[in-house]
Parts: C-alpha cells; sequence; structure tokens
C-alpha cells in the first residue's frame, strides 16, 4: 500500500463500511461502503472509456455526493482529477480544457451551454458525461454521454489497482493574478501537507498510513459542513481530511446563508468549513434574523479568503464559545500555518492588534529579502515568506515559472510564497498580504488586504476589494470596489472617516467604484481581473481628488 488519497480513503471503507455515514447531501445519505460503491462505478465508468493511469478528467461540478464520488473514482483509477472553476465561461474555460490537457470532461447541466460552446472543435477532451442537477439547461455538447446510464452499466466492485505515492495530483491556481496555472503535488507530499498526514503545528508525520482511520474508531464521527467549493483544495482537502477519520461530510450545492444555518441546526453539525468574510458575514446577519440553534458547532475553519478582525468579533460576540480556525496556505505552498482566535483574544484586544494574521513559524516558515538572504529573528525589516517542507515539484508545463518559484534558499528547496510578512518574535510571523498587491504610492507600501479589512469594518460597506489607481502625483494611489451593505446611506466621506480612525491617511482610498455585488471566485478569493476591468471600464463613483468635498486629501 502507498501513502495514496485512493488507498487513504479505502483505509476508512475498511474501518468504517456501512456502520458510518460519509457524505450528506438534501435527501442523500451514503455510508462509506454505499459512497465507495458510487466511487467504484466512475471509476469503473471512466476505465471503460479508455481512461488509465495518468490520464486527466476534468470535474465541473458544484459541492455534493456526485462531486466527491468522481473525484474519488479518478483517484482510484490512478488518473489525475482537473479541477474547473465553475465560474469560467467562453475563453478561459477553454483554455483551462485545452491547457490541462483533459481527455474526459464530467459537468452538472446547468453548465452545459458553457461547456458546449468551449469543447468545440477541441480534440483532446474525446467524452463529456453531463451530471443531472434538475436544471434543465440546453444545450449540452453533441455526443454527451448520460451519466445515470453510464453508472448503471458500471461495476460497483473495488478496483484491483496498485497506486504509488507518486501518483500525480494537479493543484490549479485560481487565476486572481493571471491565467490559472495547474502545481504538480505528488500525492505523499499533498496528503502530509493538507490532508492530516502530518501534524499542523509541528510537522512531524503521521506514524503510518492507517493512523487517520485508526483514531477515527476511538470516538463518535466528527460532522462537516464543507461549504468551500470542492474544485478547489480548501473544499477538498478538508473533505479528505475528515473522511480518512470517519467524519461525516455534509454538502450544499449552493451556498445559502438561511440554507447553511439550518444544516447546522438540523443536523447537528460541529465544524463548518468556510471561506472567510465572504460566507461568515451573511450567516452573522441571518443569525442575528433568525436566532438558529447552533450551539452544536464549536468550530469554524476558515481558509482561501480573508477573514477579517472586525468580523471574527462579530461571531465571536453572537458565539463567545466558538473557536475559530484561520489556515493559510497556497497551491503552491501548501499548509502554510494555522491561526487560533477565542474569545480571549477579542477581551484582551489582541484581535484588533495593529498588524495582519499572526501565523506561528513552526520549522517551515522564514522570511528572505529581495536577494533570497534569510532575515534574523529579531529583524523588524518586511521579507518575504518562503516555505519549507512538503511542496509541488513544478507549475504543468512551465519550466521557467518553476524555477521562479521553487528554489534552493541556504541550502534548503522551499517555495517562494508570494506573501510579505515581518517576525513576531521567534516563533510567529505577522503576515501582511500579497507582493503582487502592493500599491506602491510615492514610496509607501500599501497593503490592499489591510485596507479591505478596513472597509469592511466600516458601517454601510458589505464587501470591497482594494487596488493600485493611477496617480500624476504619487505614481499610485488607493482605489477601492465597493459594495454596499443594505441600509446604506452612500456617504463616501462616513466611509472615509471610519478609516481615518484605523489607517493612515495614504491608505485611505481616493476613489471609489460601487458595484451591486462584488464578484469572487468560488473559494471567495478576490477577483482582482475583475476589479481592474469595473475600474478601466468606467469613471469612479466619488474621486476625492477632483470632488473634495467632504473629505480631506
Amino acid at each position: 500500500m502507498a501513502h495514496n488519497l485512493a488507498d487513504l480513503f479505502e483505509h476508512a471503507v475498511d474501518a468504517y463500511g456501512d456502520d458510518r455515514l460519509a457524505v450528506v447531501e438534501d435527501d442523500r445519505r451514503l455510508t462509506f461502503a454505499g459512497l465507495e460503491e458510487e466511487a467504484n462505478r466512475w471509476c469503473s465508468a471512466l476505465s471503460g472509456l479508455g481512461v488509465g493511469a495518468g490520464d486527466h478528467v476534468a470535474v465541473h461540478l458544484r459541492n455534493g455526493v456526485d462531486c466527491l464520488a468522481v473525484f474519488l473514482g479518478i483517484l482510484k483509477l490512478r488518473a489525475v482529477p482537473i479541477s474547473i472553476n465553475y465560474r469560467y465561461s467562453g475563453s478561459e474555460l477553454r483554455y483551462l480544457y485545452d491547457y490541462s490537457d483533459a481527455c474526459v470532461l464530467v459537468f452538472h447541466r446547468e453548465f452545459g451551454p458553457a461547456v458546449a460552446a468551449a469543447v468545440e472543435g477541441l480534440d483532446s477532451v474525446r467524452h463529456t458525461i453531463v451530471v443531472d442537477d434538475g436544471s434543465g439547461a440546453e444545450p449540452c455538447p453533441p455526443g454527451a454521454l448520460d451519466a445515470r446510464e453510464v453508472l448503471a452499466a458500471a461495476s460497483p466492485d473495488r478496483p484491483d489497482v496498485e497506486r504509488s505515492a507518486d501518483d500525480l495530483f494537479l493543484v490549479f491556481t485560481g487565476g486572481t493574478t493571471g491565467k490559472p496555472k495547474g502545481v504538480m503535488w505528488r500525492q505523499e507530499d499533498l496528503w502530509r501537507s493538507l490532508g492530516g498526514g502530518a501534524d499542523y503545528h509541528t510537522g512531524e508525520p503521521v506514524p503510518d498510513e492507517y493512523h487517520q482511520s485508526r483514531s477515527g474508531l476511538e470516538g463518535d464521527p466528527a460532522r462537516y459542513l464543507i461549504l468551500l467549493p470542492l474544485i478547489h483544495t480548501s473544499g477538498l482537502m478538508p473533505s479528505f481530511t475528515g473522511l480518512f477519520a470517519g467524519g461525516t461530510m455534509h454538502y450544499l450545492p449552493h451556498f445559502d446563508a438561511a440554507a447553511s444555518l439550518e444544516e447546522i441546526e438540523s443536523e447537528k453539525i460541529q465544524v463548518a468549513v468556510v471561506a472567510g468574510d465572504a460566507m461568515v458575514r451573511p450567516i452573522i446577519e441571518r443569525l442575528r434574523e433568525s436566532g438558529t440553534d447552533t450551539s452544536s458547532m464549536f468550530m469554524i475553519s476558515s481558509g482561501a479568503a480573508l477573514f477579517s478582525p472586525s468580523v471574527k468579533a462579530e461571531l465571536l460576540e453572537l458565539r463567545p464559545d466558538l473557536m475559530i480556525m484561520d489556515a493559510f496556505g497556497s497551491s503552491e505552498s501548501g499548509f502554510g500555518g494555522l491561526g487560533v482566535v477565542t474569545r480571549a483574544n477579542l477581551d484582551d484586544g489582541s484581535l484588533f492588534a495593529d498588524h495582519g494574521p499572526r501565523i506561528p513559524r513552526g520549522t517551515s516558515l522564514q522570511l528572505v529579502d529581495d536577494f533570497d538572504e534569510p532575515l534574523a529573528d529579531d529583524s523588524d525589516e518586511i521579507g518575504w515568506i518562503v516555505k519549507s517542507g512538503y511542496q509541488p515539484s513544478g507549475y504543468y508545463k512551465d519550466p521557467a515559472k518553476s524555477a521562479e518559484t521553487f528554489r534552493e534558499i541556504a541550502g534548503t528547496m522551499r517555495v517562494f510564497t508570494g506573501d510579505r510578512g515581518r517576525y513576531d518574535g521567534p516563533d510567529a510571523i505577522i503576515m501582511l498580504g500579497r507582493g503582487s498587491q502592493v500599491i506602491n504610492s510615492g514610496g509607501e507600501k500599501i497593503f490592499a488586504e489591510e485596507v479591505e479589512a478596513a472597509l469592511k469594518a466600516a458601517e454601510g460597506v458589505e464587501d470591497a476589494v482594494v487596488l493600485g489607481v493611477p496617480d500624476d502625483r504619487f505614481g499610485h494611489r488607493v482605489g477601492a470596489v465597493i459594495e454596499w451593505a443594505d441600509g446604506h446611506d452612500g456617504r463616501f466621506d462616513h466611509v472615509e472617516a471610519s478609516l481615518r480612525d484605523s489607517l493612515a491617511g495614504f491608505k485611505v482610498p481616493v476613489a471609489y467604484w460601487v458595484v451591486e455585488t462584488v464578484e469572487r471566485h468560488p473559494s471567495s478569493k478576490t477577483d482582482y481581473g475583475w476589479a481592474r476591468r469595473v475600474i478601466a471600464d468606467r469613471a469612479p463613483d466619488h474621486d476625492r481628488r477632483v470632488d473634495p468635498a467632504g473629505s480631506r486629501a
């Protein structure tokens, strides 16, 4: 047996069988044995279409039983799952299908029209399989196979496949700063980094591949509500981690705050996996209105998106006994660190300390300067965060970018994360933000995430994206695309006054573009490409450089 994701799932099936519930989506409730039968059918069906070890299969599905079973079926076959961002369309979608070398594509019917347009004339995609979702969307690609018919003819038996720890898993970046890229992980390294194969605090590997399934026998199964998309590692890997240890995964095909709270109350959810502010803010608003009983939930775990101190504080005011886990990482680095926040951090003021998220260094995180020289532990300089330990082998079909990101520093192979940080004593790093989103305004360096967090804390602002806008005097100034909250007064000077309570004047946006909804990737990561298009397409709704009334330059 190898340290392989499919093997680890099969260990859990052998341990729990029909005795434990593995996955819940609406009325579909499958035990571990039932989920494996679904995965085996997908494995058999794909094999019948000529898919073998190393072949790429695109997964264009929303969260649910089918999506999870497809991923597992592909892995059982030693094929490579390709996660498709279901917000893509047109040329973006065609690019990803083509770049990823997918030979088979599995998609929900609601995406049929976009899929049909994107695969037209694309010879590499030999087969498409449509999973019915009740949407009735048309058209689908010519010759698309019906998943119900394909699975009915497939075998539910476990395949006899000898797998390897070296089997490839491609993690696709969200394309927030350019076209998406495939990051190549050995499955064992991905498991060690993100799937519970090593201690998240010390990096110490678990003793053997049966450790998780064995430890899950010691207590009652945990119940998880996974609200992050399975087509992103921030949703898929927590699902695998929970399943390997005998937990039950609950899914909703579409995120909805009211439905999420109903699931937490009715199913006695213990852990909710969310995407920071984008999901927690509407959950808080709905919780205030409904008074839903969430007492079963003891932890909320966030990843992939900003979870600002003001939103954490609101949540802890409502649920003072809750533990908040804030995970940091990326497609390239895997797990980067884990921040833990409780009511004590709110009471002692540390939640609102004047800095970004504080993450433990462990044994893998370090700061280097612009010349890859390590910074001293007592340095107060801002540096680049690099990570050692379990890491990918590079980018798919991009050796130049691979050499730039995965490189030897001080004699050790490290991932250059692209994040900026500052040491906070010998054991922690203050994460300041993405280097690619630093705004240089007259020589002052401004981190977009810091301003975004302050905007979201301002009364009247529901969501915001911050980026640099050209300025004749300073080269660039801070601009913001904002979504007003319901009932706002539309006063930019009120927003500015609130920002000046927590930000230096040069960090306060000079121009604002108001949109009905701030668009984000399915993982809830900031879509900077979309925000740049908004700014390029029209003049700002307010610019205090030309309309200074009620504002201070």
